[in-house]
């Protein structure tokens, strides 16, 4: 979502950070370290309960029937956490890139790190727009089941 108004051609003058700008990429850079870094143990542990859910829980559970083998939600689980290593590498990139431009004034250095600052927002934002057509489909799914049952209901009652 680009404006199209925008042309970086038109501008011969290169874009310069005053103290407030600089202050306020220090703030951010340390806010997405710390990010980046919640989001290294949440795939830890989203690994972890993958091994467990599929090598543990089937051994404790052998004599209880759950209906469906244990071995899919820790499938489920390592998707999970596998999709989620790509934000999490473009934002900890951002954070180490960014301190790096600010320590040696280095405006390229700076380019790549906002680059993958748009990369991490970019898959997030796909993420999200993935998640809300599930949600969408599995509401319409939910009313059509939901019609059909008490359809069903009506005419054999």
């Amino acid at each position: 979502m680009e404006n199209s108004d925008f042309n970086h051609q038109e501008s011969n003058t290169p874009i310069r950070l005053n103290e407030e700008a600089i202050r306020s990429l220090t703030e951010t850079r340390k806010w997405t370290t710390f990010f980046g870094i919640l989001g290294i143990i949440a795939i830890a542990l989203m690994l972890l309960a993958a091994a467990i859910m599929t090598f543990v829980l089937p051994i404790l559970n052998e004599g209880n029937d759950l209906g469906f083998p244990p071995v899919f939600i820790g499938l489920l689980y390592l998707v999970l956490g596998g999709l989620y290593v790509l934000p999490v590498l473009y934002l900890m990139r951002f954070g180490n890139l960014a301190r790096k431009a600010l320590l040696m004034s280095d405006e390229q250095l700076m380019g790549n790190a906002l680059r993958n600052l748009t990369l991490h927002f970019r898959v997030v934002g796909i993420f999200a727009i993935v998640m809300i057509s599930l949600y969408i489909l599995m509401i319409i799914a939910m009313l059509v089941f939901g019609m059909g049952m008490f359809a069903g209901n009506m005419i054999g009652a």
